[in-house]
């Protein structure tokens, strides 16, 4: 099997199919899979991927099909170019919006040279009383947030007070093996956007229930703002979806270590890994 994309859906198809005894070749185009997760995060899958056979092809270009007795994707990248033999082959490379033949055409609503409806804050389109939310608009492609962008768009016809949505501190769940979860910005970035930050790495190998689910691999990344609030949790490992949460919370009511360090965390859980991170970045941390 070759999926032609390494995203969250690419990755998580590849954890499957690898789960039930498919070898499988990943394809991705950008210099490593999973964009937009930090990089430390992505070193964990990708090392994961390699042990449980899962073949890894970053930075290339796929350059077509050959269907012949033995088919394969051709494809090139900074060696050169390869082929990977596959019985099937899965593109998976983005969605895009169904807003054609829905009724928009000559209604006033504005869609954008990609097909996503334009809205505001509060979810209104061009056209008032018109309201659009979810996958109809150029925002991130996840249910949750369709859920949210509903209940902001609901509240502002009811005229009731709405907050728009901070989507760049929304949580992410990649169900792949190990699982990812995130929410805010990657080191890379906030140092990007100029900021002063410190991190803290706190890993899943020393933890009592990693332990005892067998499931070591992974760690919890913290990245703040130096004497300021946490910006991003990054999070892979054994239930990191669910785990991603508290990193939500944390992130989105502009905590700080100092706010976080005295939480505590029952024993053994693996939630344990999130607080020894914050305790670690104010200096203090208990297990190393």
């Amino acid at each position: 099997m070759v999926i032609v994309g390494g995203g969250a859906i690419g990755c998580e198809f590849a954890s499957f199919l690898a789960d039930v005894g498919s070898e499988v070749t990943i394809l991705e185009a950008l210099p490593r899979i999973l964009p937009g997760v930090d990089a430390q995060a992505v070193d964990v899958v990708a090392r994961a991927f390699r042990k449980r056979g899962i073949k890894v092809h970053a930075g290339v270009e796929v350059r077509g099909l050959d269907d012949g007795t033995e088919p394969a994707v051709r494809f090139a990248g900074p060696d050169g170019e390869d082929r990977a033999v596959a019985d099937a082959v899965v593109v998976s490379v983005g969605r895009r919006p169904r807003s054609d033949g829905i009724g928009l055409e000559g209604s006033g609503v504005e869609v954008d040279e990609r097909g996503y409806v334009r809205v505001d804050g509060l979810m209104r389109t061009t056209v008032s009383g018109v309201y659009a939310v979810g996958d109809l608009v150029a925002t991130p492609q996840l249910a949750h947030v369709g859920f949210a962008e509903a209940i902001v768009a609901v509240k502002a016809i009811l005229g009731e007070p709405a907050v728009p949505i901070e989507y760049d501190k929304v949580p992410w769940g990649i169900y792949c093996h190990p699982e990812v979860g995130f929410s805010g910005l990657t080191e890379e970035q906030a140092r990007e956007r100029g900021l002063d930050v410190v991190t803290e790495v706190h890993r899943f190998g020393g933890d009592g229930r990693a332990l005892i689910l067998g499931e070591t691999d992974g760690l919890v990344k913290l990245v703040a703002e130096r004497d300021g609030p946490i910006v991003g949790v990054h999070i892979v490992g054994p239930w990191a979806t669910e785990l991603i949460a508290e990193g939500y919370l944390a992130v989105n009511w502009e905590a700080t270590a100092d706010d976080l360090a005295p939480l505590i965390h029952p024993h053994p859980t693996l939630s344990e890994v999130f607080g020894e991170a914050a305790l670690a970045l104010t200096g203090r941390g208990l297990h190393g």
